[in-house]
């Protein structure tokens, strides 16, 4: 049966809602009806609007949802705190799968993640979700937790590494005199103090960076977060985005379309964008070159931005105005920690000279 675009916005929730016949001449039943439609026209929305990432992200935690529960011979939208607390402790156990042996132990942040994933989609397909459920299975990652303290167990990437500016400068010398050394550093240094997540730099075009006597104002339109960032001009050249960006410019010879493209073997630029992928090993290769001794992603160009403005005085305001983090981000907290652990640490007056 063909379906048509009024039935694509409906969630199976709206699907099951319009089987239901209202009573004849029930306007409260007619209205109940067109309620779930719109809530469920509302999910289609949203989730077509969310950025790729994203949608992919929440699609392969419900796939794991959909493993678990199949696995525990449990309806699949399960919303108890058995079921929640049991999705832990299976992620934990390597996610065994019918007919298959479990895969290695998931790390503590990866359980987080997933579990959120999977309540987000228990909601929105309707499910009945117990109030203390959500709070149980984070308790159970918490137990998780100190019991690889305890052990001395570390799983997982753990945060990105944040590069200083000196490690910034040395992936910039090292980029070579090509077409392709030209782009990586417009991106290094963009993305350095632009705070850039890789989706970010991905979905550029070359009229969002703008070019300005005092350095370049980038907006961010597609990505997790979005807005405008002012990147000044730096005295060094080989750390200032204005320059890197005009020289890539020049290079690549395109004045609209994607900011940064794909160059192939015999550095010529293509005309198709760099995937977020793209952007996460460009930066992983500008590490590799300059030899630093740890692996550097965006993350570690976002972290090294963050505390390295930090460490030279500018305010939490100002640094999450740049990066568009969110007002209170745990993840900005964080990166300043590792400075203030040392500007601001309470041991700090407790001591004695010797003698």
């Amino acid at each position: 049966m063909p379906v048509t675009g009024r039935e694509t916005a409906l969630t199976p929730r709206a699907t099951s809602a319009l089987r239901r016949r209202p009573l004849p001449g029930d306007p409260a039943s007619d209205a109940t009806l067109r309620v779930d439609a719109l809530d469920a026209a509302a999910d289609h929305y949203l989730d077509a609007e969310r950025v790729a990432s994203t949608r992919e992200a929440y699609a392969r935690d419900w796939a794991a949802w959909e493993d678990y529960t199949r696995w525990a011979g449990i309806p699949l939208l399960s919303g108890g705190r058995g079921a929640l607390v049991g999705f832990v402790l299976w992620l934990e156990q390597g996610a065994p799968r019918v007919g298959r042996e479990p895969g290695a132990p998931a790390a503590p942040a990866t359980i987080r993640r997933k579990l959120a994933g999977a309540l987000h989609g228990l909601r929105r397909f309707g499910a009945d979700v117990d109030p203390r459920g959500p709070a149980a299975a984070r308790e159970a990652l918490t137990i998780y937790r100190r019991r690889l303290a305890a052990g001395g167990e570390r799983r997982g990437r753990g945060q990105a590494h944040a590069v200083d500016l000196r490690a910034v400068l040395a992936m910039s010398q090292a980029c070579p005199d090509t077409r392709r050394g030209l782009r990586d550093r417009a991106m290094l240094t963009i993305g350095f103090y632009g705070a850039t997540r890789a989706s970010d730099q991905a979905h550029l075009l070359t009229s969002d960076v703008l070019v300005e006597q005092n350095g370049v104002v980038l907006d961010v339109r597609v990505g997790k977060t979005t807005g405008r960032s002012a990147l000044p001009r730096r005295r060094h050249p080989l750390l200032c985005p204005r320059s890197a960006w005009l020289a890539w410019l020049r290079a690549s010879g395109h004045t609209g379309g994607p900011a940064f493209r794909r160059i192939d073997r015999h550095d010529t630029v293509r005309d198709e964008p760099l995937s977020p992928d793209a952007v996460t090993a460009v930066i992983a290769r500008a590490g590799e070159r300059a030899g630093l001794p740890y692996p550097v992603t965006c993350h570690s160009l976002r972290a090294g931005f963050a505390t390295e403005s930090y460490r030279a005085g500018a305010s939490l305001l100002d640094i999450a105005t740049q990066g568009r983090w969110a007002p209170g981000s745990q993840e900005l907290f964080r990166y300043i920690r590792t400075v203030d652990q040392w500007r601001h640490n309470a041991a700090d007056g407790l001591d004695l000279e010797p003698g």
